[in-house]
């Protein structure tokens, strides 16, 4: 199973070369968190009639699993682990690492908002636009 963030599903949608290759190499079934389909779908609005069942649907593919208690726990340690270091990292995005740490799966992402140490130790974390 491979793990997406929303930017890697935006790349993918917007056929970026080198993540689509990466991702179809990884394989299915692929992952992600019910926030990133709604960071995804966050684009998209404003025009006060998009339709985001729509949206949804042209990544349809990829699966969302739901924020739950267990996720919010693994993310609150994540933030004390990285405060203690100096660091600190936005919630949603502590919250989709920990949702791809639950299930044991590489995050696969196109930005550097996971770019810490201590993911780097927790987990495998692949940055497929490292140049962010």
């Amino acid at each position: 199973m491979t793990f997406l963030d929303s930017s890697v599903i935006i790349d993918m949608l917007e056929g970026v070369p080198v993540v689509v290759e990466h991702v179809e190499e990884c394989g299915q079934p692929y992952l992600t968190s019910s926030l990133c389909v709604f960071e995804v779908i966050d684009g998209e609005v404003g025009s006060g009639s998009t339709d985001v069942v729509a949206v949804r649907q042209e990544f349809g593919g990829v699966r969302a699993l739901d924020l739950n208690e267990q996720v919010a726990l693994e993310a609150g340690r994540m933030q004390d682990q990285l405060m203690d270091n100096g660091e600190r990292m936005a919630a949603r995005d502590l919250l989709i690492a920990a949702t791809a740490r639950s299930t044991g799966d590489e995050l696969i992402v196109a930005d550097s908002d996971f770019e810490t140490q201590l993911l780097t130790d927790l987990m495998d974390v692949t940055n497929l636009r490292s140049d962010d």
